[in-house]
């Protein structure tokens, strides 16, 4: 075993030697386009502010004209790390404040996750429904394809653990994002995907078509070298020679500037970590302005350039430009319980073998020394149950009554004026009605052989907000997400609980002899698991999005199905801020196809 140990150290040397070489490729193709402020032009055709997942899509599409001009602005760094690119790397909530919140300050933003699962067609369809024309799931699918690609499991896995595909889901094979499948699966998978079905979940062919119920789904990793697949990988590095393309990074874009007709015209940028209104530098812009900078900054860079609610921007001494309220309210996000369970049967090799078993630890390390194969290979897990409602629960005709019964001004934040609440009342209509159905999932419950899983409340009915600071317009806005402030959500997660309960206690899960560490086998009303729940939850899984809403301006939209600002001219926005209804999915495959759309819209003007 010495001997083998020697030689698998000795292989991991030759792989980091030759991954240190091809990446230093990487880097001086990252850094081609990479400028300084003195050498930024004084005017471009377009200006991207935000060059995380969206921003490089948008970029990528608009400079495939090489007469047009592009500046994309990044608040963080080119990142040099070879790591970044191998997998595996509250009101509501009793009252829980000043917890981190999390936003992708790199090149490529958010991409860097590396589940890349698509909502349920219901959740587009519902965005269409809103009043978005030509924004519902067969309007999307089509950019879907654009970006992504499949590579099958190999069949040594897809016979084993029954992996199901269908390649018409996705797009030929040079689209700019692979999508694959790990070369190893826990044995306990199987038990969790058999009791899954036990406990009345349906199981789909292709969870990228049917986003609800059992399925397999694929992983943003490349199928041979098992890198990540994203945003700086498939759309900005086979750019990065493209001329007509400046990347601006550790910069701060300060207000976008509008002409006397309300045109927006350029922006007003600073290097990161300079002092408030110093060294600031003005760009123009003759075409448009593209507004990519997340669900946090996209809406602070609109208040701060007076495009927002009035009465935070005279609070804080800004001019008001457009009194939109809809901007920084409507914060969506995924909430999740917790729970924990142990198995004291488990099947081995398990999850936990990979620390606390030095003879499997020993030969995962040198399957992936040698060919990238085998346990490391597994990002996020590929296969999980999106639990409609119905399905969750027998008393969802009860809670979807409460939903319809409810006073809608009890929950929401108090600065909710008649436009936002009349836009929440169709969203809760729509919720209501998915929430009768089977083809729209719930909870979300991931799993991969180990016993520890999460409950991520997918449709929530509470809205957080994300507001400048009216002290400091500049400082990190503030951020309330509101989570679990309807009770109807907490109620939903405490379904969620009974029902992890009723899946272990299903045949195939009592092989491995699970028993309840948490939220306790005691816990057993809805009052109590409710409190549990409270208590135990997080309130976001970085899925944040909504602030800069795609909907009706009467309905407390900020952007028309065009994606252009309500109330000005030559500004949009094209990012996960956009998304009207947060979908039963991680954010990432959405905010793809909305970018890719956001370009095609964009050219279209231009």
């Amino acid at each position: 075993m010495a001997r083998g140990r020697v030689a698998g150290a000795f292989a991991q040397l030759l792989a980091l030697s030759s991954v240190c070489f091809a990446y230093a490729d990487i880097v001086s193709e990252l850094s081609a386009r990479e400028i300084s402020a003195s050498e930024a032009k004084s005017s471009y055709d377009f200006i991207v502010v935000g060059g995380g997942q969206a921003g490089l899509v948008i970029a990528n599409r608009l400079t495939e004209d090489p007469h047009k001009s592009v500046l994309l602005v990044e608040y963080g760094y080119i990142s040099t790390d070879p790591a970044q690119e191998d997998p595996s790397s509250a009101k509501g909530l009793n009252n829980q404040l000043n917890a981190t919140v999390y936003a992708a300050a790199v090149l490529g933003g958010g991409s860097t996750g590396m589940m890349l699962d698509r909502g349920a067609p219901d959740d587009y369809d519902n965005w269409e429904k809103l009043g978005n024309k030509g924004w519902g799931w067969s309007d999307l699918l089509p950019y879907f394809k654009k970006a992504t690609h499949l590579v099958p499991p190999v069949p040594s896995i897809a016979n084993e653990f029954n992996v199901t595909w269908d390649l018409s889901a996705y797009g030929p094979k040079n689209t700019p994002i692979e999508l694959s499948f790990p070369t190893f699966m826990y044995p306990g998978t199987k038990n969790q995907y058999k009791g899954m079905i036990e406990a009345g979940v349906t199981p789909q062919k292709e969870g990228a078509l049917h986003a609800y119920g059992l399925f397999w789904y694929p992983g943003a990793l490349t199928a041979k070298e098992v890198k990540r697949s994203y945003a700086v990988s498939g759309y900005y590095r086979p750019i990065s020679s493209r001329k007509n393309l400046h990347l601006l990074t550790g910069t701060r874009v300060n207000e976008i500037l509008f002409s006397k007709s309300k045109r927006a015209t350029g922006v007003t940028i600073q290097a990161r970590g300079t002092p408030d209104g110093e060294n600031v530098q003005v760009i123009k812009a003759h075409k448009e302005i593209v507004l990519t900078a997340g669900f946090l900054h996209t809406p602070h860079i609109l208040q701060r350039s007076g495009v927002g609610p009035a009465a935070l921007l005279r609070a804080a001494n800004i001019p008001v430009v457009v009194d939109l309220p809809g901007v920084g309210h409507n914060l969506q996000d995924h909430a999740a319980g917790l729970p924990a369970f142990q198995f004291n049967t488990d099947v081995t090799p398990n999850p936990d073998s990979l620390t606390n078993n030095a003879t499997f630890q020993a030969w995962a390390d040198e399957l992936w020394a040698a060919n990238r194969t085998g346990p490391r290979s597994i990002g996020v897990g590929n296969v999980g149950a999106w639990i409609p409602l119905p399905v969750l629960t027998p008393e969802y005709k009860s809670i979807v009554s409460t939903i319809r019964s409810q006073d809608i001004t009890e929950y929401l934040p108090s600065s909710y004026d008649r436009d936002l609440l009349a836009g929440h009342k169709k969203q809760r209509e729509l919720i209501a009605a998915s929430y009768t159905k089977t083809t729209s999932g719930a909870i979300e419950l991931p799993f991969g052989g180990s016993p520890a899983f999460s409950l991520s409340l997918e449709h929530p009915l509470s809205r957080g907000t994300v507001m400048l600071d009216p002290t400091n317009k500049y400082a990190e806005p503030i951020v309330d997400y509101h989570s679990l402030s309807n009770p109807v959500d907490a109620l939903v997660l405490a379904k969620s609980v009974q029902f992890g309960r009723k899946w272990m206690s299903t045949p195939a899960m009592r092989e491995l002899s699970p028993t309840e560490v948490a939220p306790g086998a005691a816990l057993q009303s809805d009052e109590e698991l409710i409190n549990a729940v409270r208590g135990g939850s997080i309130a976001s899984t970085a899925h944040g999005c909504c602030t800069a809403a795609l909907s009706p301006r009467n309905q407390g939209g900020v952007v028309s199905p065009d994606l252009l600002v309500y109330g000005v001219k030559g500004l949009s926005v094209g990012d996960v801020s956009t998304i009207p209804l947060i979908t039963g999915a991680h954010t990432c495959a959405t905010v793809y196809a909305i970018a890719e759309k956001a370009a095609d819209l964009i050219k279209a003007r231009h």
